[in-house]
């Protein structure tokens, strides 16, 4: 659930965006997050807020993995402005629902003056964050907002990811081709929950499928957090759809033993990237024949060995690996790029280095490094199969993975399609 209105955050926002042109941002460290009042920042510093705990605890290692493989290459290819990238702050968004967990984290991190915060995973968690980082003159990067309002929100706010409109598009598209009649919708009710029903609503019915429950305007959503759900797989069923669909964090993991235990056949089951994970405490087979929609490129063989290497736990989650080492990357880039590793630097370049303005193709971060350094334009093609940024500092173009679940319980990449 949304903790701020994006009225209210657009005015933080633009006033934030004021202070940091008049007078640079708020660090007053010559080698910090902050310009120093026009000073160059010769040392790029960034921090990470992810779940250490909490209902998307289980999403973490993606995006920690990355960052370690992401700092690892930029640094092997001589850093930043001839640094080496250091991360000084990790905070833990926790849940939306414990407000003092993120609030306490964001605090330490503006004390570590980064220019840069990789997070927060969950949309309501960079809502809750961002009005304070904002004002502190620090640039948010999320791999995994899907909210569709946090389109523009905020100059000092990008994300490597679709938004939840082209991922309920493409999970609508696929319960279409598979051809059922009729969906019960199981959904979050927070901005994530509901931005997936709603565009995944629309498109099932444009098609002429029935929405037997959970439909917007019901009021059937449940809370983050909610650990038994007997009466709402109950109520489902009751409707006698002929697939569901859960829209969902980790509360997947009890809605699913539940329509088990209720005679759901589970190779009707649809998930999104909030639970589309390996089940590996699941009986063998139960979730056989189940589908899964994650927004970005699925992860090679050759990325997920590289991660591996220097992150071995990644292989509990691979979700928005993909997303994190760009926005890390692009992060360097801009700051190279701008001569100076402080926020605003970085957020007057991020377009440009991802292509917005055209340039040459790059791939990797030392090749987009040395033709920075014989003074061309790039564009930045990392690892999300992502398009250029645009004016609301998000992809233009994104790639939606289709998953299918095995004999294990754990989902494989079968196909993917552009949005």
């Amino acid at each position: 659930m949304r903790r701020i209105s994006r009225k209210a955050l657009g005015g933080i926002a633009l006033l934030a965006s004021a202070g940091l042109v008049l007078a640079g941002c708020s660090s007053t460290s010559s080698d910090g997050g902050g310009d120093a009042g026009g000073e160059q920042v010769s040392e790029l510093k960034i921090a990470t807020l992810l779940p250490q705990t909490g209902a998307l605890e289980h999403l973490i290692y993606g995006p920690q993995g990355a960052v370690k493989l992401a700092l690892k290459d930029i640094n092997d290819a001589g850093g930043v402005l001839g640094k080496d990238v250091t991360v000084v702050a990790e905070g833990n968004e926790g849940d939306s629902n414990d407000p003092t967990v993120i609030s306490k984290s964001v605090d330490e991190i503006i004390k570590a003056e980064p220019a840069f915060v990789l997070g927060a995973m969950g949309t309501s968690n960079t809502n809750a964050a961002m009005p304070k980082l904002t004002e502190a003159g620090i640039l948010m990067g999320s791999p995994s907002n899907t909210g569709i309002a946090l389109a523009g929100i905020n100059p000092l706010y990008f994300r490597t990811i679709a938004s939840d409109t082209i991922q309920g598009k493409a999970l609508g598209n696929l319960v279409v081709k598979d051809g059922p009649t009729s969906v019960g919708i199981l959904a979050l009710n927070n901005d994530y929950g509901l931005g997936l029903r709603d565009n995944l609503q629309s498109t099932l019915e444009d098609a002429g499928v029935e929405i037997t429950y959970g439909a917007k305007g019901d009021g059937e959503e449940f809370p983050e957090g909610q650990t038994s759900f007997s009466s709402e797989v109950s109520a489902v069923l009751a409707t006698k759809p002929e697939a569901i669909a859960i829209l969902s964090y980790i509360e997947a993991q009890q809605i699913i033993p539940e329509l088990k235990a209720q005679g759901f056949d589970l190779s009707k089951l649809y998930l999104v990237d909030g639970n589309t994970t390996p089940y590996p405490d699941l009986d063998p087979g139960t979730l056989k024949g189940a589908q899964g929609t994650t927004p970005g490129r699925t992860v090679d063989d050759g990325f997920e060995a590289e991660l591996a290497e220097v992150f071995p736990d990644v292989s509990k989650s691979l979700n928005f690996a993909p997303e994190t080492y760009d926005a890390v990357v692009l992060v360097a880039l801009a700051a190279e790029k701008g001569g100076s590793a402080d926020a605003e630097t970085i957020r007057a370049n991020l377009l440009a280095v991802s292509g917005a303005d055209g340039g040459e193709k790059c791939s990797t971060y030392k090749d987009c490094l040395a033709l920075l350094k014989d003074d061309k334009d790039i564009q930045y093609s990392g690892k999300a199969g992502i398009g250029p940024l645009n004016k609301d500092n998000e992809p233009s173009t994104a790639l939606v993975g289709i998953y299918q679940f095995d004999e294990t319980n754990t989902p494989l990449p079968v196909d993917e399609i552009q949005g």
